[in-house]
């Protein structure tokens, strides 16, 4: 089979490898679509924190953001998973641990991830195995492009949980990209008041075009005026701006990830607020919730996808991920033939 390997920054190479085998409660899943997001330029141009902390070494197969069909199984496993589109959360954990007993897998103190954390390959192949008990079903009513964007974008839906967003709450979302339109959409169908913060105006145009009130940065009146913010870019003016707009008593989700230490970073403003600042890790357990959403027409997530490329243009779907000037956020390469069309290309 063919996987994306990446040898050193900024070289890729498309490589023939054995294809693997599912074990004992595994799927054998063949990828459709592979997305890629900040984390994945990170380690192509070799900024990523993962690689300087020693977490994440060259060579590696990359990818951990996929959508595929199930076409082998397992022992242990359902023979009617078959066939079915899936995809799937990217934490391998112990299931020994205090954490994992408890069902915090995200806390697990032995968790990979693939693509990201430890030696585990991503699903930056044509075949991958999956854990059966991580994966989600992609209903008809999906395409694959909104598949292939349920593992970030559930991410948001765990943000505005754990801020417990109401209806009567003013919500200022930080950062009109992927995590950050999710966020706000999320939010917006609770019915909060929600605006989004970008200085970028194309990124303005696609939160307008997803009906959502967007500005370029905090207005007059707004510090300390927001019941919960969600920083969902990692830029260090954001994080700093957060404890600026949070009311008192407010919350703040930490979603998006700098890629080091935040100088500036007011704590101070933050105890004087009495403010809760949350990390957000993952949108695990969030999956379902965030179908129901893209079902019901509450999130459009085929609205963030920029480009599909092929297999054989990563070095143009690198290059357009790192383009900060397109509208649409989220870059997709093709790595199994499409069987119809899927949205945008």
């Amino acid at each position: 089979m063919k996987a994306i390997q990446l040898t050193a920054p900024r070289t890729l190479s498309v490589t023939e490898t054995a294809p693997p085998e599912p074990g004992p409660g595994e799927v054998l899943v063949r990828v459709g679509l592979l997305g890629l997001c900040g984390t994945d330029l990170g380690f192509f141009d070799g900024s990523s924190n993962y690689l300087r902390d020693g977490l994440k070494s060259y060579p590696f197969v990359l990818g951990h953001e996929w959508i595929g069909t199930v076409v082998g199984t397992g022992s242990g496993t359902d023979p009617e998973l078959l066939g079915r589109r899936v995809s799937g959360h990217n934490f391998r954990v112990c299931g020994r641990c205090t954490h994992c007993r408890a069902g915090r897998i995200r806390s697990c103190p032995d968790r990979s991830e693939i693509g990201v954390l430890g030696p585990r390959p991503g699903a930056g192949a044509q075949l991958i195995t999956a854990p059966v008990d991580t994966l989600t079903g992609i209903p008809d009513t999906l395409s694959d492009a909104a598949g292939a964007l349920l593992e970030p974008t559930a991410a948001a839906v765990h943000a505005v949980d754990r801020l417990a967003v109401t209806a009567t709450d003013r919500v200022a979302v930080l950062g009109a990209g992927t995590l950050g339109l999710a966020a706000a959409q999320v939010a917006r169908a609770i019915g909060a008041d929600t605006v989004v913060l970008d200085p970028h105006a194309p990124a303005r145009e696609l939160a307008a075009e997803l009906g959502l009130r967007a500005q370029a940065g905090p207005a007059e009146g707004d510090e300390g005026a927001y019941d919960a913010v969600i920083e969902a870019s990692g830029a260090e003016p954001a994080v700093r701006t957060a404890v600026r707009l949070v009311a008192g008593g407010g919350r703040i989700a930490q979603l998006g990830t700098p890629h080091h230490a935040v100088d500036g970073f007011d704590v101070a403003g933050l105890v004087i607020r009495d403010a809760t600042l949350h990390g957000v890790l993952s949108g695990i357990g969030y999956w379902d919730r965030l179908v129901a959403l893209v079902e019901s027409g509450a999130v459009n997530l085929d609205a963030l996808v920029d480009r599909v490329f092929p297999l054989d243009e990563l070095d143009a779907a690198f290059a357009r991920l790192a383009d900060g000037t397109r509208r649409r956020p989220k870059v997709l390469v093709r790595i199994a033939p499409a069987p119809a069309a899927d949205g945008p290309a």
